[in-house]
Parts: structure tokens; sequence; C-alpha cells
């Protein structure tokens, strides 16, 4: 079950179904947010309903970034692949692209790696994008995550095949 957190200019809750008008209009309709991501801009309400309804029910992890000024969702952030014999879990994310460079995605980032050391007995969260998209690195790397280097062309996304850029935090290090 999704347990929500705060931090200063933040909620991050499970996002359900009755979100679907504020999640279309917000991220996934947009073709610019798509760009560097797995999955193609929705073109209608009901592909971002369908979206939801599968996480409502599948993703234990994973929570719908609100920024608390104005009770807006602007993104989502979540576990989306977990590793239980190697304590691994990889973390994905969105923004509207309306809320970017503005250190929300940051924060949120920071917050779940703290959530995620804190409450369950990972040892690694690891994260990573296409070099092309180096704001998404800086996330990374404002939330404590480390550079670990380039895959090359071991990515697949709405640009085809890319490299990618990995960067992780291990639970030493958090500790330190």
């Amino acid at each position: 079950m999704t347990k929500s957190l705060e931090t200063p200019h933040l909620k991050l809750r499970k996002m359900t179904v009755a979100d679907a008008t504020e999640v279309f209009e917000n991220w996934t309709s947009s073709e610019v947010v798509a760009k560097y991501l797995t999955w193609e801009h929705h073109t209608s309400i009901e592909i971002t309903e369908e979206y939801l309804t599968y996480e409502e029910k599948n993703r234990r992890e994973g929570w719908g970034i609100v920024l608390k000024e104005t009770n807006q969702l602007i993104g989502n952030i979540a576990v989306v692949d977990d590793k239980k014999q190697l304590k691994t879990k990889t973390i994905g994310y969105v923004l509207g692209e309306n809320f970017w460079n503005k250190g929300y995605m940051s924060e949120a980032l920071t917050r779940v790696i703290d959530f995620l050391f804190e409450t369950t007995d990972v040892n690694r969260i690891e994260a990573e994008h296409d070099v092309n998209n180096p704001s998404s690195g800086r996330v990374m790397e404002k939330s404590g995550m480390l550079f670990e280097g380039i895959f090359r062309e071991a990515g697949l996304n709405n640009q085809g095949i890319v490299d990618v850029a990995v960067y992780s935090v291990l639970r030493s290090d958090y500790l330190r």
C-alpha cells in the first residue's frame, strides 16, 4: 500500500482514476513531456483512465506529486522495478512541463529515497535517463544519487534505442 508522504512544497499520494482529468491535462497528453519516456503521450483521457486503473490496482510504491500551494497534481514518481534478491529498487518519474526547473522533482525523489531507506530493507536505489535528457540526471544528483556510467544503446524510449546514464545511491552512502 502506498503511504502518503510530505515535503515542504509537496504531498505525495496514491493516484486514482478520479485524477484522470488533471493527469491528462498536466502531463500524459504532452508530447514534450513524453519525448524521452517509454510510453507515448496520451491522445485521449480514456488512455489516461486505463493507465490510472492499472496503477491503482498494481503499483505498491507509487505516488502522485501534488503541489501544496495549489493542490494541483503535477507529476508522479514510482518504484518501476523491484529486484528483491538484490535489494534494489529502480525509480521512474515524470513531471508536467509547466513545473520543470522549480526543484519539485528533486524534492520528491529525495523524499522517496528517504522513505525507502527508512521503511524497507533496500540496499540500492537506482534510476537512469536518456543521455539526451541531462535535466533528469541533475534531478538524480541533487537527490544524492551518484553517476555510475553510461550504458551504450541500452535503453528504448520514444527516441528509439538510446544510451542511458545510470545513477544510484546505496544504503552505505545514505547513512554517511
